[in-house]
């Protein structure tokens, strides 16, 4: 998957509407694009169990300007490399340009230790997440984020599904490959519900209290993003 995070030029609800109507004059019916779902930002909310020292309040400085996300699902492995190169990439580029402009993209691999359902199958409601490790190396974190961590999740009431994805590759504004060092983000969680009181429900329950503490223990920096997605395919 590709994970394109656009920062919004004009309201979130006219940026969302315009990348929609966008990707699906330029993107949907590409041969490597699987699926494409576009998620309008409701709004940023601080992260309870991180300490913030910093000038912005995120992962990145970047990151706090994110108004809307494109995730964009592949056929295969090499498909989203060529997609960047293509007239069709840049043609959908042209077309936001009025409305939105790209801050940074990853490549990532799905984890899904709980399915989705009901309306989180279409995208739906999510508490969405941008992680950077604590731990040395990415093979300790993904061990932690995909064993230990998922296994807390799994105990949240009025859960409608929970996606973990572990960056691969990650991109600037221009789509250039960058480093870790530039854009240090190691995975993208989905935590999907029916809708914010779901969430608010969920995350008020005592299952939540062991999952915020590891949550500590886990990650260095977080970027937490409200979101409510559409799927176009």
């Amino acid at each position: 998957m590709k994970t394109v995070c656009l920062a919004a030029l004009r309201p979130v609800p006219e940026v969302t509407e315009a990348v929609e109507r966008a990707a699906r004059e330029h993107l949907l019916g590409l041969p490597s694009v699987g699926q494409i779902v576009v998620n309008r930002v409701v709004r940023h909310v601080p992260t309870d169990y991180i300490a913030n020292d910093r000038p912005y309040g995120g992962v990145v400085a970047e990151a706090d300007d994110v108004g809307a996300i494109l995730d964009l699902h592949f056929t295969d492995a090499g498909a989203g490399a060529e997609l960047l190169d293509s007239p069709a990439w840049r043609n959908f580029l042209l077309a936001i340009a009025p409305v939105a402009r790209p801050l940074f993209s990853l490549d990532s691999e799905a984890n899904i230790p709980v399915p989705l359902r009901a309306g989180a199958v279409q995208g739906g409601f999510r508490r969405w997440l941008l992680l950077t490790r604590k731990a040395t190396t990415p093979e300790a974190f993904r061990e932690a984020w995909f064993v230990r961590h998922a296994n807390l999740v799994r105990h949240l009431p009025r859960l409608d599904g929970y996606v973990q994805n572990l960056v691969s590759a990650r991109f600037n504004a221009q789509g250039k490959p960058v480093s870790y060092s530039e854009l240090p983000i190691d995975g993208i969680a989905e935590v999907c519900y029916a809708d914010e009181a779901a969430m608010v429900e969920s995350y008020a329950s005592d299952a939540r209290l062991p999952l915020r503490d590891d949550g500590a223990e886990l990650n260095a920096r977080v970027s937490t993003i409200l979101v409510d997605g559409r799927a176009l395919k």
